[in-house]
């Protein structure tokens, strides 16, 4: 399937755009929080994660110089909820390329979730940076509501990290999601470490409902109703 906008294209990636994918997410990254730390092998990973189908589940915007400036992709987490992800190419912002990619999004997500469990209630999620104030304002137009928030801390190591594991261990970065209750939040405690760096980034997790609980209640008692007649 290819989508087009103006000097635009939509189409699946393949093994051979992971590098130029993974440039996007730096550019983003670097805009967004000043340091840029997505690297070629996350990319590799995630698309070869279980699961995953790279020719169904996600997308490159591609210019007509065959630049990638817009990325997304959609997958099912472990607590069988979907969840996305979505890069626009910081000179390419605003074109509507961000708009295009959450439909083709939710379009995938709803031929997803008809194959998944019939029970409970189903949701699509993303995570965003809390500085990107373009991209809450966009899930918010499109039906989305901020359910919650945390900090990921990235901690770089100038020492060996988990030594007894890595054969005298090597030096690395740990990421940490730690969750956040806004509501219930006294104060905060300085992290102090004498072996390293850390950067703190907080990001928003924006939900839609894609299935709702009552729907299926609703159609329970139609069924119900029929079986009566």
């Amino acid at each position: 399937m290819i989508v087009r906008l103006h000097n635009l294209s939509a189409r699946a990636p393949v093994m051979g755009d992971m590098w130029a994918v993974t440039s996007l997410l730096i550019e983003c990254d670097a805009v967004e929080n000043g340091i840029a730390d997505p690297k070629e092998e996350d990319v590799q990973k995630s698309w070869q994660a279980s699961g995953f189908n790279l020719k169904t589940d996600a997308w490159v915007i591609v210019s007509r110089s065959g630049q990638i400036v817009g990325y997304a992709d959609v997958r099912q987490g472990e607590d069988g909820q979907l969840s996305f992800s979505i890069y626009v190419h910081p000179e390419y912002r605003g074109r509507g390329i961000g708009t295009l990619l959450i439909w083709l999004v939710e379009e995938r997500a709803r031929q997803m979730m008809r194959k998944l469990s019939s029970e409970g209630q189903m949701t699509l999620s993303i995570a965003v940076s809390h500085i990107n104030q373009a991209a809450q304002s966009l899930l918010e137009r499109e039906g989305y509501v901020q359910a919650r928030h945390f900090w990921r801390l990235l901690i770089e190591m100038d020492e060996a990290v988990l030594p007894e594991t890595c054969d005298g261990g090597e030096k690395g970065k740990i990421r940490m999601d730690l969750v956040v209750d806004a509501q219930n939040l006294m104060g905060t405690t300085p992290l102090a470490r004498r072996t390293g760096m850390y950067v703190a980034r907080q990001y928003h997790v924006y939900e839609k409902v894609l299935r709702a609980e009552y729907e299926l209640v609703d159609q329970d008692q139609q069924e119900i109703q029929y079986a009566a007649v």
